[in-house]
């Protein structure tokens, strides 16, 4: 009776101070492939990001018996989210950061993707730790090359497994098939977009007088409104870029 009582003290100490177990949900690469009946890729090069403290964010969600399990889940995403997008545009690239104008132009990268991850997990087992189901939430900030958020698809991938007949000790299957349904889905909103119908942003360029000495500064803010009306005319630019650049032209003489 006394070894019982401890065995079960032993229990409610595990069950209420649970340990936190490390697991990795990292996709299966041949997972991440294009789907028969895609639509065709798009024709455009793009870049994607992934901030280094999104990188090393460690994340802990429930597993089973009360206790936790820790990933990291940017780090688990990373190449596969890169495969899934050469699923999607020609060319893909990793960037350092999103602000980088110059690479962005020496690549020719028309837009640049940033993954937003938000998962959950649970276990329908009670005696075992592993999470059994899995929820990634998936969105991917899709910006132009001024940087201007153009877009923001939403998916929610779905993972779930049979502790006993399916994990054979991948205790973070639950959420690597949550991550490759997220993908898949994320793939197919990604294709579904009309890139074409969203109009380039031109940047007007801040030329001085000292730039071209034939012209005076009134005849160059001259040029500079006719090339800006022009812009304008040809859609190339909103109204209220437009407005904008015209008042800071007149104020400039």
């Amino acid at each position: 009776m006394k070894y019982i009582k401890i065995l079960f003290a032993g229990l409610m100490v595990i069950t209420l101070f649970g340990c936190v177990h490390s697991i990795v949900i990292s996709p299966k690469t041949e997972k991440i492939e294009r789907e028969l009946g895609s639509l065709p890729k798009i024709k455009a090069n793009v870049g994607f990001f992934i901030s280094a403290d999104s990188s090393k964010k460690e994340v802990s969600t429930p597993g089973g018996g009360g206790e936790n399990v820790r990933y990291f889940p940017y780090k688990d995403l990373e190449t596969a989210y890169q495969l899934m997008l050469l699923n999607v545009f020609d060319k893909v690239i990793k960037l350092k950061s999103v602000g980088e104008q110059n690479e962005l132009s020496k690549e020719g990268i028309k837009f640049v993707l940033e993954p937003v991850l938000v998962t959950t997990s649970r276990s329908t087992e009670i005696f075992t730790w592993a999470p059994t189901n899995f929820t990634v939430d998936l969105t991917s900030n899709i910006r132009d090359a001024s940087g201007k958020i153009i877009g923001n698809p939403r998916v929610v991938g779905n993972g779930h497994v049979d502790f006993n007949l399916e994990m054979g000790g991948d205790y973070g299957l639950a959420g690597r098939l949550a991550m490759e349904d997220a993908l898949l889905k994320m793939q197919r909103a990604l294709l579904e977009i009309k890139y074409e119908d969203i109009p380039a942003r031109i940047v007007i360029p801040n030329i001085g007088p000292a730039s071209n000495p034939l012209l005076q500064p009134k005849d160059k803010a001259s040029s500079r409104l006719e090339t800006l009306k022009d812009l304008f005319d040809r859609g190339l630019v909103t109204r209220e870029e437009y407005e904008n650049k015209r008042k800071e032209i007149l104020d400039s003489l």
